[in-house]
């Protein structure tokens, strides 16, 4: 009984011992094959260290991590940083280790100056033999995963660690993680656990990471860092300015003195959804086609419960129908929008008429109750039903009176993610004119989706690049005024036409040189998103310019977009189950001539009301209970996503001026003459300067208020054959002009160029300045070189000053009469100047003292006198002159928005 199962088994062993040494002779030969472990130096650490991102490692750049215990060193290896370039990506390669596409990373010369190629923080574990040979190397990860920037000087002590962030010849910010600190000892079990998947797959370490980042407002040169026990101590710029930050707290003390505008942000860490976290998964696994048919099954699974619940239906809380803003007899009435018109008949009631939007929350615009001409409500929403073939597709549609309101872009503390800095804040800010925010779409949260697009849709805040603009992307910009911008971000040259104050930063940014000065340069603010809204009868730009459909229009879910209309008004779309097309075509019925795709689920989107209570504390309300943006997420704590906030444009009275009126010391007043509407917002400002002794009268005209027309006087000589120039504005127009600008006479022989409406009366010489009116703008051009279109008005005149300079023709000196100049500023407010003075030098000095750089006299050469006439005011205005004049034809104030291009206005 008993030795025969021992027999059995030795039968059984001897029939298998020929497999079991062939498989140990396979399992020799290959071990035998592999090379053997590096030498214990540093550098064959940094090449293995190196070998595993793909890439190369400095022996310099790596430090260990505290040890983990004899046990977690042994058998899954001891962790250790460093700092490594990674090459070129290998797709079919492991997803753990994603080095970028050769084009998504900048030239080296612009990423690092040094010329070692732009390099990231890793982390991984490595195990050591008992002599402290490295075996093998597993688990690498990428913690900082910026592409377009260059982390450097690592310093580690304890398990904190920080790196400095180099981008576009500066330091971009610095980071200081700390290795333990992510973990959550009193969240509930399930949180605990999504939050240990979510660490590991993020930092390979259930614990994860928090991390502290310091950004600048002008980013220094250069950055040296120090670990102290409990701070980060730093020597910022090439002055080596100190600062400390406190690790405990995370408060930043620069000692007094802080040229760089330094500020510290800690890192709020989110926990993930688990289908979040089943996504992430199965992106780092499988790849992007996975993660997005994960993503497919979660929003088909949640469109299904959806279903079988009653979702609420938009329910506003209104003043009722919104009745046409006053306005003076003869004059249009642009707010609010004109009615929607609808697609399906019959309509439903009320289906797209405009009701002005009263949230219960607090919404006062100041200055109403003594100004009849200002609206009661700057929002105004109605729904309509886009979609004939299916009746029952509701897009809510909220307008918004950009004349009162600004807005303002900021990043989420988690998306964007940054390529070439740190991440966004994703709060709100502490200010009483707050009035809500618009939810934006995240974009791709995994890294490695990130590097599978050719380049990543851009977002800036403040100058600050997170990621670098993307050509031809739908964009959403916003200048430091608060105006929006629609529109395809140009490339090459094109970029020129982007408008010139979206380059600029507010008056309030600290000292600094500008931000990207050098190879690259960034607007103040802009946000991409995933398609373009282009109406089919605007001057759209070139066809590829609009980027094709996008992967998931069809999907029938949550989605939103912006857009500006004719008008210059914001209008915000949104339904909780479309498709693309249904969306453009809501847009389209809008009036809407250029937009952006704001995304779609599972991105947060919709629009919350904000209003700051008495204690001090934010409340939020949004304007329909079934959109997905959170509105604790932006009033209680920080957002993850970036998002769009609105506020007042004035909280204690009239909103300011759109125009500008430099000076410091110079005593602007609003004209007494008549102003187009609305009268809360002048047009026409006057103010008196003192210049070689005489009083200059200079008038402001802004932008947007105005349509200028040149026209010829009764004595210019009319050349035999030469076609007769309009001498008055169309009589439509006659009614609303409010200004006239005497520009002078020609002389009998030799008189200069002239044109109206494009028809030249007068032969162009090419010399001295050129007055031209194009599309009703002024603009001061040196003569020649200037094709003329049929829409243009155009007169040579003396150029008194080029380059912000003097020029010799102001000097010259001739009778004491009264004289005049003119100029345009950058964002086109005409100034004009007057004086009795026997050269043109006090006018033309006057005018460079407020920023001119292009000046031209009002003389067309026969010597007549100057003259600024305006309605209701002494002398009055005449239907023509003797001189050729230059007439300004007022506009009802429109809304800010505007195309992103500068020769492609709404």
């Amino acid at each position: 009984m008993i030795g025969r199962p021992l027999s059995t088994w030795a039968d059984h062993l001897r029939g298998r011992l020929p497999i079991a040494l062939g498989v140990a002779v396979v399992g020799a030969a290959a071990r035998l094959s592999m090379p053997s472990p590096p030498a214990r130096t540093a550098d064959a650490i940094a090449g293995m260290l190196g070998e595993a991102i793909g890439g190369s490692v400095s022996p310099d750049d790596f430090v260990w991590e505290e040890r983990g215990g004899f046990l977690s060193d042994a058998l899954l290896g001891r962790r250790v940083l460093f700092l490594g370039v990674a090459g070129p990506r290998d797709v079919a390669g492991p997803r753990d280790v994603a080095g970028p596409p050769d084009g998504e990373r900048a030239p080296d010369a612009e990423r690092a100056p040094e010329g070692r190629g732009a390099a990231d923080l890793y982390r991984a574990r490595v195990r050591l033999t008992r002599s402290g040979r490295p075996v093998s190397l597993s688990g690498v990860r990428n913690l900082t995963e910026t592409p377009l920037g260059d982390d450097r000087n690592l310093v580690a002590r304890g398990r904190r660690v920080a790196v400095t962030t180099s981008a576009f010849g500066a330091v971009q910010g610095i980071t200081l993680l700390d290795l333990g600190g992510g973990a959550r000892p009193g969240a509930p079990l399930g949180e605990r656990l999504r939050a240990a998947v979510d660490g590991w797959l993020e930092t390979g370490s259930a614990d994860g990471v928090s991390r502290t980042e310091i950004s600048f407002d002008s980013p220094p040169a250069s950055a040296r860092l120090d670990l102290a026990d409990e701070a980060l101590v730093m020597a910022l710029g090439p002055e080596a300015v100190p600062a400390a930050l406190s690790a405990g707290t995370g408060e930043l003390d620069t000692g007094g003195s802080d040229p760089f505008g330094a500020r510290a942000h800690r890192v709020p860490r989110r926990v993930s959804s688990f289908a979040e976290l089943a996504g992430l998964s199965a992106g780092r696994l499988l790849g992007p086609g996975a993660a997005a048919a994960v993503e497919r099954l979660a929003l088909a699974a949640d469109s299904a419960a959806a279903g079988l619940r009653a979702g609420p239906d938009a329910a506003y809380l209104t003043h009722g129908p919104a009745s046409p803003e006053p306005a003076p007899p003869g004059w249009p009435s642009l707010w609010p929008p004109p009615p929607v018109q609808p697609a399906v008949d019959p309509p439903l009631p009320g289906e797209g008429a405009w009701v002005l939007v009263a949230p219960s929350l607090p919404r006062v615009l100041p200055g109403i109750d003594g100004d009849p001409q200002r609206p009661s409500s700057p929002f105004a929403a109605t729904t309509i039903r886009p979609d004939p073939q299916r009746r029952e597709v509701r897009v809510h549609l909220l307008a918004i009176d950009t004349r009162h309101v600004k807005f303002t872009l900021q990043a989420g503390f988690e998306a964007p993610r940054p390529t070439a800095g740190l991440h966004g804040t994703g709060t709100l800010p502490d200010a009483p004119a707050l009035r809500g925010a618009i939810g934006l779409g995240a974009g791709p949260r995994d890294p490695v989706a990130l590097h599978e697009e050719a380049e990543a849709l851009g977002m800036v805040v403040g100058g600050r690049p997170l990621v670098p603009p993307r050509d031809g992307a739908a964009t959403l910009a916003v200048d430091a005024s608060g105006r929006p911008y629609f529109g395809a971000w140009p490339s090459g040259a094109g970029v020129e036409r982007v408008p010139w104050v979206l380059w600029q930063r507010p008056a309030a940014a600290s000292p600094g040189e500008p931000r990207g000065e050098g190879p690259r340069r960034f607007p103040w603010s802009l946000w991409q998103g995933p398609s373009l809204f282009e109406a089919a009868s605007a001057a759209a730009p070139a066809g590829d310019a609009a980027l094709s459909p996008g992967e998931g229009d069809d999907l029938v879910v949550e989605r939103a977009a912006l857009c500006a209309t004719d008008r210059g008004f914001v209008v915000h779309a949104w339904g909780s189950a479309l498709d693309a097309a249904a969306l453009r075509a809501a847009l389209a019925r809008a009036g809407c001539v250029a937009g952006v795709s704001l995304g779609r689920a599972p991105d947060p989107l919709g629009v919350a009301f904000l209003s700051a209570q008495p204690d001090g504390r934010l409340t939020a309300e949004r304007l329909s209970p079934a959109m997905s943006l959170a509105p604790p997420a932006h009033v209680a704590s920080a957002s993850p996503g970036p998002f769009l906030y609105f506020s007042s444009r004035s909280t204690d009275g009239p909103p300011p001026p759109d125009l500008s009126l430099p000076g410091e010391r110079v005593g602007w007043t609003v004209d007494g003459g008549a102003q187009p509407p609305p009268a809360w917002s002048p047009a026409v400002y006057a103010a008196d300067t003192v210049h070689l002794g005489a009083q200059v009268r200079v008038h402001a005209f802004a932008p947007d208020r105005f349509l200028f027309r040149l026209r010829a006087g009764s004595r210019e000589i009319s050349p035999r054959n030469a076609p007769k120039l309009a001498a008055e504005v169309p009589e439509g127009e006659r009614q609303q002009v409010l200004a006239a600008i005497g520009v002078g006479t020609g002389r009998r022989r030799g008189p200069r160029g002239l044109a109206v409406g494009g028809t030249v009366g007068l032969r162009f010489r090419g010399e001295g300045g050129l007055l031209l009116v194009r599309r009703g703008r002024v603009e001061i051009r040196p003569a020649g070189g200037v094709e003329l279109a049929p829409d243009m008005d155009a007169t040579e005149v003396p150029l008194t000053a080029d380059d912000g300079r003097l020029r010799p023709e102001a000097r010259e000196i001739g009778t004491m009469r009264r004289r005049g100049a003119a100029c345009a500023l950058d964002d086109g407010t005409l100034l004009v100047a007057t004086t009795t003075f026997d050269s043109d030098e006090a006018t033309t000095e006057a005018l460079l003292d407020l920023g001119c750089a292009r000046v031209v006299a009002l003389d067309r050469g026969a010597h007549r006198n100057a003259f600024v006439h305006r309605a209701s005011g002494d002398p009055a205005l005449q239907q023509g002159y003797e001189e050729t004049a230059l007439f300004a034809v007022g506009l009802a104030m429109p809304g800010r928005a505007r195309r992103l291009t500068v020769d492609a206005p709404p």
